[in-house]
């Protein structure tokens, strides 16, 4: 039976929750091309998320040592459990169950992760990925076309990933069709900024790492640790001080938490400590 008959069949006897994002990849081309963009190999565990109804799941199967599935709506289990030995299927909220400390013990991490990521996960999911040491990877995705200038633009997936486009994909690779045009896209994990020494990304990436700081607190950190691990120069908590002073930031803007800053923040900062650091030594 073809891939459109089987989608079809399914959602004409349990219909398809867009909700959950059930638009079902049925271009077997499509799913070849993205297999061979993750470069899948007989040494790969691969990870996949929002299996649905196993379409890409069996490619996968068929190419890698192992794969783990993780599918959140069990109607998919008479089509996901007849799979080859060497997939593993979990039933269950793929978000909740990739940030469990208890998931991660007892699952092996991937060498791979691949999927037709659920449309209206896939930020919330790629966050996973940032500082993630479960998986450090790259990661290929089916989703949303917009997606990848989304994260390339986005101050901190951008400060992770950089998303190539790879394929765009019509609708009519799927059944039933999306409304949202659709692309193979790989990201492209960026190397931590301290060792590749760059200053702005680095910021990026400390901002985001300390969201739960007041933002005083948070600059004046992030200046004593950014010089020593970008430049290797020492900074005084009362140079440090000086500095976010001199930032002119709007005293209520220095006691919000850094999560509640304006995204702008996460580009003009560094440069703007720069800038001061680099007058104050003149």
């Amino acid at each position: 039976m073809s891939l459109l008959s089987l989608a079809k069949q399914f959602t004409t006897e349990f219909g398809a929750d867009s909700a959950k994002d059930q638009y079902f990849l049925i271009d077997e081309n499509v799913l070849e091309n993205l297999i061979r963009a993750a470069n899948i190999t007989s040494a790969d565990r691969v990870l996949e998320v929002g299996a649905g109804l196993g379409f890409l799941t069996k490619m996968l199967a068929a190419r890698a040592n192992s794969v783990l599935a993780i599918e959140i709506d069990p109607k998919f289990s008479p089509f996901l459990n007849q799979l080859s030995p060497n997939v593993e299927v979990i039933f269950g909220d793929a978000y909740q169950l990739l940030n469990s400390r208890k998931f991660q013990r007892t699952h092996k991490s991937p060498t791979k992760t691949v999927a037709s990521i659920p449309y209206s996960q896939a930020q919330n999911m790629l966050h996973n990925y940032t500082n993630w040491q479960w998986f450090q990877g790259d990661v290929v995705w089916l989703a949303p076309l917009s997606f990848a200038e989304k994260v390339n633009s986005e101050p901190i997936l951008g400060a992770y990933f950089n998303a190539e486009i790879v394929e765009k994909v019509p609708k009519s690779a799927f059944y039933p069709q999306p409304n949202t045009e659709s692309a193979i896209i790989y990201f492209h994990r960026i190397e931590d900024p301290a060792l590749t020494k760059n200053f702005p990304l680095y910021w990026r990436r400390w901002l985001y790492n300390h969201e739960d700081m007041k933002v005083a607190n948070a600059l004046r950190e992030g200046i004593i640790h950014s010089f020593i691990d970008i430049y290797g120069k020492a900074i005084t908590k009362k140079q440090a001080r000086n500095i976010v002073k001199h930032l002119d930031l709007p005293a209520p803007e220095l006691e919000k938490l850094v999560n509640n800053i304006s995204p702008k923040y996460y580009f003009e900062l560094p440069e703007k400590i720069l800038k001061i650091y680099r007058a104050s030594a003149d």
